[in-house]
């Protein structure tokens, strides 16, 4: 394909770059597919000699190091900004994803006619999760209630009373998990997943930013609500599919500095956007 647009993947390495390195080689190919650039955020990670062996082997990718846990959009905002200090202007996509993720065999392709149908400021795939056995976008359809996010709010305030509902909403999911369909969903909803979340340019020309104050968690609110402000275009396309081999501890079942986290994503959530 000529002309192809430029991609920007935004990867957060803490503590997986084994993880990371896989991805980089098996999933986006930086070898063949020269229209991509990746910026790996080291988040904190002590040892990163393979990240240094990736960074020797392919010229369109770079590691940057953070010095501490900056969380998941910290990380990729410090990674974007780093990349805009190097280039003139936004790529045509920016991708921001988790790297548990196996991409469909002609994932570019159709992304690639996505950006070139310039209908969408933030797309998201089909995410199926080989955990629970779900899709998981669209991820809300329509706007989250105050009522329900506070009750959230309220849930993470205690991790027993967070692992409990955990295990509530885990065996709902498997329960409803086989009727879920990626073809019979929205294709405007409220919030895609930010398991593999897509950043048309315009996004960014328009106001929207991926500067998250919060550390951890309620990323997809935080873009929703932008969306909301600015009039941009949330799309769900289930063309475009991936699968997010989420792991059964860490992504489900949470630590005590991580529900903190959380609770504290749903305060600042609640005193912005929910007054």
């Amino acid at each position: 394909m000529t002309n192809q647009p430029k991609i920007l993947f935004l990867l957060v390495n803490y503590f997986n770059e084994k993880e990371v390195g896989v991805f980089v080689n098996e999933q986006l190919r930086p070898d063949t597919n020269k229209f991509i650039d990746v910026v790996i955020i080291d988040n904190g990670s002590k040892e990163t000699f393979l990240l240094n062996d990736i960074v020797n082997k392919w010229k369109n990718i770079v590691v940057v190091k953070s010095g501490t846990n900056l969380g998941y959009f910290g990380a990729a905002n410090l990674g974007l900004s780093d990349y805009l200090n190097k280039h003139s202007g936004y790529p045509s996509a920016v991708v921001v994803c988790n790297t548990d993720i196996v991409l469909q065999d002609n994932f570019f392709e159709a992304l690639q006619q996505q950006i070139a149908k310039q209908n969408f400021d933030v797309l998201g795939p089909s995410i199926h999760s080989s955990l629970l056995n779900y899709y998981q976008n669209p991820y809300i359809i329509n706007r989250i209630s105050k009522g329900k996010l506070k009750f959230l709010h309220f849930v993470s305030s205690s991790y027993i009373l967070y692992s409990l509902f955990t295990v509530y909403h885990l065996l709902k999911t498997k329960l409803i998990g086989r009727q879920n369909s990626k073809l019979n969903l929205v294709a405007n909803p409220y919030a895609i997943h930010g398991s593999f979340m897509i950043f048309n340019k315009t996004f960014f020309e328009k106001g929207g930013t991926i500067n998250y104050p919060s550390v951890l968690f309620g990323e997809e609110l935080f873009i929703a609500e932008q969306a909301r402000k600015l009039n941009l275009n949330i799309v769900y396309e289930p063309a475009l599919e991936v699968e997010h081999n989420e792991h059964a501890t860490t992504g489900v079942f949470k630590s005590r500095k991580t529900v903190a986290y959380l609770h504290q994503s749903y305060t600042y959530l609640l005193k912005t956007y929910f007054n």
